[in-house]
């Protein structure tokens, strides 16, 4: 069945100033909550059905209560959360090394030449993300999905839908409380819709 799908990226986590977060797992910050308030308001003229979320707590926890709020059943995959950045996962930024430096910028520009140290493979993490969302697929038809994950996870999806290799991921960047939504039908290539960054004024 074809369906919209919109990917939130969750709001801002408790110090992100300080660190990056792949699988560590810090609550949204009060500035993070309100910013999916307001995101998730900007969807009433679509009816949601179907709500899919990372079970890392600053993309679980927002889902959690839209779920209640809709009474609709909240699918919680761990194939959504970020990918895992190994030794700089949570580290606070004043910390790194020069090395650490250097092999965030390798990443950057190309995550799966460049792997982190003891972090996740980009095809493995990719794998994994693709999978959960097969499965949530899988689970009955919705009009209008919805799921509230991750930069990297969302990146994940656009690149396979457009069939883009992972050093073009930086042209998906996405603010906290971003969003893009994607007409998704089995028997065609998925259209993009929009892609928002900008959250609306109170």
């Amino acid at each position: 069945m074809a369906c919209r799908l919109t990917l939130i990226r969750h709001g801002e986590a408790e110090g992100a100033n300080e660190a990056i977060f792949g699988q560590s797992n810090p609550p949204l910050s009060k500035l993070g909550r309100a910013q999916l308030q307001t995101r998730w308001q900007m969807l009433s003229a679509q009816p949601v059905d179907a709500i899919a979320s990372s079970t890392l707590a600053r993309c679980a926890d927002f889902a959690l209560d839209c779920a209640q709020q809709l009474q609709v059943p909240l699918h919680l995959d761990h194939g959504f959360q970020e990918i895992h950045l190994g030794c700089i996962d949570g580290k606070a930024k004043a910390e790194w090394s020069p090395d650490d430096h250097t092999h965030w910028d390798s990443w950057q520009s190309n995550p799966r030449q460049h792997p982190l140290p003891n972090g996740e493979g980009w095809d493995d993490f990719q794998q994994r993300v693709l999978a959960a969302l097969d499965g949530w697929f899988a689970q009955g038809e919705a009009e209008h999905r919805v799921l509230i994950a991750h930069q990297g996870t969302i990146k994940a999806i656009l690149l396979a839908v457009f069939n883009l290799p992972p050093e073009r991921h930086q042209q998906f960047w996405l603010a906290t409380a971003g969003a893009v939504t994607l007409w998704w039908d089995e028997h065609y290539p998925p259209m993009l819709l929009e892609l928002s960054n900008t959250l609306a004024a109170d």
